[in-house]
């Protein structure tokens, strides 16, 4: 006798794997889907965040006529107001053009990339905007 009920079984346990399979991986794909839209976005604020940084430095430098305090202060404000996460890593005004050069750093927040190796370094954002000051 042959019993078809077993030959059944056996691939509903196959199934039922794969499915599970299936599902593991889709859960991954959704995570390096969240994380690589996270760091997207930290990079796009980085970057705005340095280029008004830049900008209003300059545009303090002018209006006070050289005041190179100001100036960083100016740099710094825009910073803090574009998020207090975000990290004013260098500031440099060029003597000679008056060029104000800010760089912005932060990392992302991920779930997985950061935690692993060859990734982590994805997770980090760091952006460098030059501005000249406005014309009078």
């Amino acid at each position: 006798m042959t019993s078809f009920g077993s030959a059944a079984e056996d691939e509903r346990g196959l199934i039922g794997k794969i499915l599970v399979l299936w599902l593991l991986l889709g859960v991954l794909l959704l995570v390096f889907a969240y994380d690589g839209i996270q760091v997207a976005v930290t990079r796009f604020r980085v970057a705005d965040a340095a280029q008004t940084a830049a900008f209003e430095g300059a545009t303090s430098l002018r209006s006070t006529q050289g005041d190179r305090e100001a100036a960083y202060r100016a740099a710094l404000q825009a910073v803090e107001d574009a998020g207090s996460t975000l990290r004013m890593a260098e500031f440099a005004i060029d003597p000679q053009t008056g060029q104000v050069t800010v760089t912005v750093t932060h990392k992302a927040s991920t779930l997985l990339m950061g935690r692993i190796g060859f990734l982590r370094s994805l997770t980090k954002a760091r952006t460098t905007e030059t501005s000249e000051p406005p014309s009078p």
